[in-house]
């Protein structure tokens, strides 16, 4: 059951339905079509005895919320709560005699609820979705903090995502002048030596590698920071970048000004790295 307190919406199973039946409310289903659905989808906690309340206490609450609560529903819980089946299930749970006297008197004032007509149904909320910020290839410059310009390059784009997510490449571009679509044209891809944890079964293991600072800047938390970031052009891709699943890396936008500044300083910690590779990888044409 995963409670965490007595309270109608207080354990993992009411807020996990309870919260997509909402989600697929917002997303234009009707209340008939959500209900078939998760019950539908649900079948092992419905037939869990210590699950199966809080399903159907999530699915009314649910219908409840919408103005649509089906008498079925409605009776179904009425049976749940009347007859004792939800507490038995606490019970069973081992749950002390003060945390069965606070689920009664929530049981009884959830019920009550239900029994009370709701004056206006839930609104329809639209999940806000975000387009990138940049355009694949795009060669964005900006100020450091160490007072010089720097450069970044934009690998991928989407259209209309949960984030709207950039994978942008950072350049070891440090320049006092503005840079130019040549300074991108040589750039290279600022690369760290960062110790790398992974697992073999059971047993952890530390490595050293070579990270590409290459990472995923989102319009859903885009912020200036005191950045002033500007396109200075475009160079054509002609090798996608492949996003590595195992791999992926977020970055906020604010490293934009600090990373290249700190670049010496982490290399007297961590090290100086051993390999190097150029914007050309995906901008110049490899011919086989």
């Amino acid at each position: 059951m995963g409670a965490w307190g007595t309270g109608i919406s207080s354990n993992d199973t009411f807020a996990d339905i309870y919260g997509q039946f909402i989600e697929l409310y917002n997303e234009g289903l009707s209340v008939p079509e959500i209900t078939k659905r998760l019950i539908d989808e649900n079948q092992e906690t419905i037939n869990l005895p210590e699950d199966a309340t809080n399903f159907w206490f999530a699915i009314a609450n649910g219908q409840w919320d919408c103005k649509a609560l089906d008498n079925e529903i409605l009776t179904k819980v009425d049976q749940i709560i009347q007859t004792g089946e939800d507490l038995r299930v606490w019970k069973e749970l081992d749950a002390s005699p003060a945390d069965l006297k606070a689920r009664e008197k929530v049981l009884i004032k959830f019920l009550s609820k239900l029994k009370t007509e709701k004056d206006k149904p839930r609104k329809r909320t639209k999940k806000k979705l975000f387009d990138s910020i940049f355009k694949k290839g795009d060669c964005l410059v900006y100020k450091m903090d160490n007072g010089n310009f720097g450069g970044a390059f934009v690998l991928t784009d989407e259209k209309e995502t949960e984030v709207g997510t950039n994978y942008i490449a950072i350049t070891t571009i440090d320049k006092a002048d503005k840079p130019t679509l040549d300074d991108f044209k040589k750039a290279e891809v600022y690369i760290k030596r960062v110790n790398e944890i992974s697992f073999k079964g059971t047993e952890m293991h530390k490595d050293w590698i070579d990270q590409p600072q290459i990472g995923g800047f989102s319009a859903f938390n885009y912020k200036n920071h005191g950045l002033e970031i500007e396109v200075i052009g475009q160079l054509p891709i002609f090798k996608e970048y492949k996003i590595r699943t195992d791999r992926q890396m977020g970055f906020g936008w604010i490293v934009l000004k600090s990373a290249i500044p700190f670049k010496d300083e982490y290399i007297k910690i961590n090290g100086q790295v051993k390999t190097k590779f150029k914007l050309s990888e995906w901008t110049k044409k490899h011919w086989l």
